[in-house]
C-alpha cells in the first residue's frame, strides 16, 4: 500500500500524510548525501517537503534536489522568522534564491507564538503578512500559514484574526500529555477549513525504535493532514515510509502502551519538545 494521501485543508492540494521534515538531512556535510535522501523520500511517495530559512542549508540542498527532477505533485514549503516588511522581504528573497524555484507553495510565519504581540506586528501595513500577500498577488507564493511550538491557546486567537490557509503545531503523543494542541488548534483550524500539519512526532529522538510506529500512527490518526518527521539517512526514510504505508488506528492496548511511553518522555527534558526537531535512530 502507498503512503496515505490527504487534502491539505482549503488549499485543495493533495499531499502525502507523511512529510519530510526540513531538519536532519540538511545538517549532513555531504550535499550529495542530503540530496539522495530527498530523492529517496520523493521516490517512495513523500510529496510534502518542509523547509525554513533558519534550518542551516535546508533550502539550498532541497533546491539542488529539485533541479534534478520534475516538481509536479510536490508541495514545497518555507518559513520566515522575520516580522517587519523590509526584513521579511530580504528573508523571503533569500529563500527563493536558495531554493532556486519560481514559486513556493506555502510560506509560514514561523514560531509566531513566541512574540509578545502575536499578530500585531505582522498585520501592520509594513508587516510580514502584507509582504507575503504581495508575493501571493504576483503568483510567487500560493498559500500562507503559521507555526508555533508552545502556548496552544494562542493559536485559537490567531486563527480567528487572519484568513490563514494552514497551521503547523506539535502533534506528538508527548505533547498530548502536557502541552496539548490537538484539542485546541485542531478544532479552531478545522472550523475555518485550514490545513493542519503536525510536528514533533518522534519527540526529538526520545522514542525507543520499537515504538516509533505507535508514535507515527498516533499522529497520523489525529485530525491532521500531514505528520512531518526529520530523517537523515536513507534507512530512516525507508523505515518511516514503511510505517506510514502500514498506518492503522491504534487499538486500546496500543494506546495504553503509547501513553505510558509518552509520559516517560513528557517528564524528561521539555526543552526538546518546545523547539528542537524530531530526530530518531534508524529502526
Amino acid at each position: 500500500m502507498p503512503i496515505p494521501t490527504r487534502t491539505l485543508g482549503k488549499t485543495g492540494e493533495t499531499v502525502s500524510a507523511l512529510g519530510l521534515g526540513g531538519v536532519c538531512w540538511n545538517l549532513l556535510d555531504d550535499d550529495a548525501e542530503a540530496v539522495k535522501i530527498v530523492h529517496r523520500a520523493i521516490d517512495l511517495g513523500i510529496t510534502y517537503l518542509d523547509t525554513a530559512s533558519g534550518y542551516k542549508d535546508c533550502e539550498r540542498k532541497l533546491g539542488l534536489a529539485l533541479k534534478e527532477r520534475d516538481r509536479d505533485g510536490l508541495f514545497v514549503t518555507g518559513k520566515c522568522i522575520k516580522r517587519s516588511g523590509d526584513d521579511v522581504k530580504r528573508e523571503i528573497a533569500r529563500s527563493f534564491e536558495a531554493l532556486d524555484v519560481e514559486t513556493i507553495d506555502l510560506m509560514q510565519l514561523h514560531a509566531i507564538d513566541q512574540q509578545e504581540g502575536l499578530l500585531t506586528d505582522v498585520l501592520k501595513s509594513d508587516g510580514a503578512l502584507r509582504v507575503i500577500e504581495e508575493y501571493q498577488k504576483a503568483g510567487k507564493i500560493r498559500f500562507v500559514g503559521l507555526t508555533g511550538h508552545t502556548f496552544p491557546a494562542n493559536f485559537v486567537q490567531m486563527i480567528g484574526e487572519y484568513d490563514f490557509d494552514t497551521v503547523l503545531n506539535p502533534m506528538g503523543a508527548p505533547n498530548r500529555v502536557w502541552n496539548d494542541f490537538s484539542t485546541t488548534s485542531i478544532p479552531a483550524a478545522r472550523g475555518k477549513g485550514m490545513g493542519i500539519i503536525g510536528m514533533k512526532v518522534m519527540a526529538y529522538g526520545q522514542i525507543p525504535a520499537e515504538h516509533c510506529g505507535l508514535f507515527l500512527h498516533y499522529s497520523m490518526g489525529l485530525d491532521i493532514d500531514v505528520a512531518i518527521v526529520g530523517m537523515d539517512t536513507i534507512e530512516q526514510v525507508e523505515e518511516n515510509v514503511r510505517l506510514a504505508e502500514a498506518f492503522a488506528p491504534l487499538s486500546s492496548q496500543d494506546e495504553r502502551l503509547l501513553f505510558d511511553e509518552a509520559m516517560k518522555v513528557a517528564v524528561g527534558d521539555k526543552k526538546k519538545l518546545f523547539w528542537l526537531p524530531e530526530v530518531r535512530a534508524a529502526g
